[in-house]
């Protein structure tokens, strides 16, 4: 049974990505405190630094035997049937 705690875990966690992903649309389309000149510089900023450095930072300070190893599993075989579905969609086309 989903509980009242376990609903405000999940809004606690949520609703400041979705607050965050707002402000920043906001930023560009209504307030134009951003060009998309900056935006680009921005997204380049957090593809090329931000997301491996954060991803080197979870992988290294994640103990693996401490791992769900059936959840892995689902996650991976997901992965593989989304990149194949990926594939035939591409050769379709």
């Amino acid at each position: 049974m989903i509980t009242g705690k376990d609903m405000y875990d999940v809004l606690a966690a949520m609703v400041p990505l979705y607050v965050a992903m707002i402000l920043a649309y906001g930023s560009v389309r209504w307030w134009g405190i951003f060009t998309p000149d900056q935006c680009s510089g921005i997204n380049r900023f957090v593809a090329v630094f931000a997301v491996p450095l954060l991803s080197f930072h979870f992988i290294s300070s994640n103990d693996p035997y401490a791992m769900n190893y059936h959840f892995l599993a689902a996650d991976s075989l997901q992965k593989v049937v989304i990149l194949a579905a990926l594939f035939l969609w591409q050769a379709r086309i």
